[in-house]
């Protein structure tokens, strides 16, 4: 006998994410694409396109079989192809590589929580794109000699046990080296800032609403802020400094995207910066790292809130699908 299961909440949870996501960021990167004067990125660029592409365009479709609404997500009239660039080239394909690493990711790790054969098919070939996405970008960015590297380390000269409970310490007095695992996401946590920095610094010149412009200006302390705590334990640490993310930004206050867009973009590297600092403070064995990423992640989350009341504020925060609300109903028969 056939079994045609319906969607379960995982599952459309999945699937409205996806949506809302790559809806935004083809609007983004098809902006990159009208402004891109590298002809090297030409093809990286097309294929983020495709990639956003497909996944809008499947899940239109799983949504239209399940007779589900489609999202509003973003559309051509959240983008203006008809101004000149705010970020630069170089950016572009920072951009990219960054996003393609979190769509992997992301589409991977849901992976464990979709029960339905055909959404399981969606999310694997999702993967892939956006990992092929992310190798042919750092490619690139290898041979252009703009891919940003992790700090180095010495080799490690041989395999043992801990034997003191010191090696947790780092609140008081000197602290240990930071090991390999701790750097990895003091890099990959420094690098979300930057391109949010990056991002916010351009939106604080472009968005139209005096609310969203002072929203992006305190985004721009907060990363920065967020960056120079990281950089210090660095050079605490006596770890070389990776080079800087920093990429150009122009001089020009024409707005390519909404202000509807930008908040909701920012939001979504709020998260991005809240589970990254989360999976740190798991891999993380000083306390004093604990202490900073705990401290951290509290204002990035009043942050996401200020935004999310300011977008609720402004009619532009669309709301995801939940459960019926059936005291609702009951109040409607009454």
């Amino acid at each position: 006998m056939e079994h045609n299961a319906k969607l379960v909440s995982s599952e459309v949870a999945a699937l409205w994410g996806a949506y809302m996501q790559n809806s935004m960021a083809y609007c983004i990167v098809q902006h990159f694409a009208t402004v891109n004067e590298d002809s090297d990125a030409t093809d990286i660029i097309q294929l983020a396109l495709t990639n956003c592409n497909f996944v809008v365009n499947e899940v239109k479709q799983i949504f239209e079989k399940e007779n589900h609404a489609i999202p509003i997500g973003f559309t051509q009239e959240d983008v203006n192809l008809n101004v000149g660039r705010v970020y630069s080239d170089l950016f572009t394909l920072r951009y990219i590589k960054y996003m393609a690493a979190a769509g992997t990711a992301a589409a991977a790790a849901l992976l464990e929580v979709l029960a339905r054969k055909d959404i399981r098919e969606f999310f694997s070939t999702t993967s892939e794109m956006f990992m092929k996405l992310y190798n042919n970008t750092c490619d690139l960015l290898l041979k252009k000699g703009a891919f940003i590297r992790s700090p180095t380390i010495a080799p490690m000269e041989k395999a043992e046990y801990l034997q003191s409970e010191s090696f947790l310490s780092g609140l008081i007095g000197k602290h240990r080296p930071l090991t390999a695992i701790e750097l990895a996401h003091i890099s990959k946590n420094t690098e979300t800032n930057s391109i949010g920095r990056t991002f916010v610094t351009g939106f604080s010149q472009t968005a139209k609403s005096l609310e969203v412009r002072k929203f992006m200006e305190r985004g721009m302390d907060i990363a920065s802020k967020h960056e120079t705590v990281f950089r210090e334990i660095l050079v605490e640490d006596g770890v070389p400094l990776p080079s800087s993310w920093d990429s150009a930004i122009s001089q020009s206050i024409d707005a390519p995207f909404l202000d509807k867009l930008m908040m909701f973009h920012i939001l979504g590297l709020n998260e991005l910066s809240v589970a990254g600092y989360g999976a740190a403070i798991g891999a993380s064995l000083r306390k004093d790292l604990i202490g900073h990423y705990t401290r951290l992640v509290a204002e990035i989350l009043q942050y996401g809130n200020d935004g999310v009341k300011l977008m609720i504020e402004n009619s532009w925060l669309e709301q995801p699908p939940q459960n019926v609300d059936r005291e609702a109903l009951r109040n409607r028969r009454a």
